[in-house]
């Protein structure tokens, strides 16, 4: 009887110590929550500056140079330098051209893993500043989905 006794103490007070440190928990995570909603953001330093544009691409959609099967979506921005908006329009079609040619010639192993990715946005980043004779500051990829 005594066994029993001390097992449904020992029970109550492993229930109680829990429920103790539960309710500090969860009042912990609600000063956080209440500071992180209160809290300002730090403004954003961008590298960027003086007149640099963020000009969104149209998406292409285009088949892989092997295997023939595989097609490519891919959605792109670009930082360029203050232009006129039909000269950006312009730059912006031809740097889209060279986006297809360049993904008709590339595999499905290209693109494979973080390394693969970068080399992408590397690659393509360098033709879009080829192709622009420098007006062009950075190709940022939003999206890439290989089908």
């Amino acid at each position: 009887m005594r066994l029993i006794a001390a097992v449904v103490v020992l029970t109550l007070i492993a229930i109680g110590a829990g429920a103790l440190a539960g309710l500090h928990l969860f009042a912990a995570a609600e000063r956080v929550a209440d500071a992180k909603k209160t809290a300002t953001p730090p403004p954003l330093a961008s590298s960027y500056a003086g007149s640099a544009r963020l000009r969104k691409l149209s998406p292409i959609v285009t088949n892989l140079g092997a295997p023939a099967n595989n097609w490519a979506r891919i959605e792109a921005s670009l930082v360029t330098e203050s232009m006129s908006d039909e000269d950006a329009g312009i730059l912006a079609a031809h740097i889209s051209e060279d986006i297809v040619t360049y993904l008709r010639s590339a595999t499905v192993a290209q693109f494979e893993g973080s390394r693969g990715l970068q080399h992408l946005r590397d690659d393509l980043t360098e033709r879009a500043n080829v192709r622009s004779s420098g007006k062009i500051r950075e190709l940022i990829i939003e999206t890439l989905v290989i089908q």
